[in-house]
C-alpha cells in the first residue's frame, strides 16, 4: 500500500482569521450619535434661530466623534493585536461623518416642523 498526498495528516493547523468587527463599532457609533441628538432635541431656546443652535452643537458633537474614532483607529492600526479593530474604526469613523452631518440637516428640519 503506497501513501497517497491526500492520506497524510495536515501538519500545521489552519491559523485563525480574525474578522473586522465593524459591525459592533458601527452600532456603538450610533447609539452614541442617536443619545446625544435626542439630548440636543432639549436644549431648544425659543426663537428663530433656535435651531441653528442645535444645529451647530450637534456638528460640534459629531466633529467630535469623527475626531476621536480616527486618532483611535490610528492608534489601534499601529498596535500589533488590534489592527482589525482600528482599520474598524477608521472605516467607522468616515461612514459617521458622512451620515451624522446628513443627519444634522434632517435633525434640524424635524425641530422646525
Amino acid at each position: 500500500m503506497q501513501n497517497e498526498p491526500f492520506d497524510q495528516l495536515d501538519s500545521l493547523p489552519n491559523p485563525h482569521k480574525q474578522k473586522m468587527p465593524l459591525g459592533k463599532v458601527m452600532l456603538i457609533n450610533f447609539g452614541i450619535m442617536i443619545t446625544y441628538m435626542v439630548l440636543t432635541s432639549f436644549s431648544i431656546d425659543s426663537g428663530p434661530e433656535a435651531g441653528l443652535g442645535v444645529l451647530a452643537l450637534d456638528a460640534f458633537l459629531i466633529l467630535a466623534q469623527v475626531c476621536v474614532n480616527m486618532l483611535f483607529g490610528f492608534v489601534f492600526v499601529f498596535t500589533e493585536n488590534k489592527k482589525q479593530l482600528g482599520g474598524a474604526m477608521l472605516i467607522g469613523g468616515i461612514i459617521i461623518g458622512v451620515v451624522g452631518f446628513g443627519s444634522c440637516f434632517a435633525h434640524l428640519a424635524l425641530l422646525e416642523a
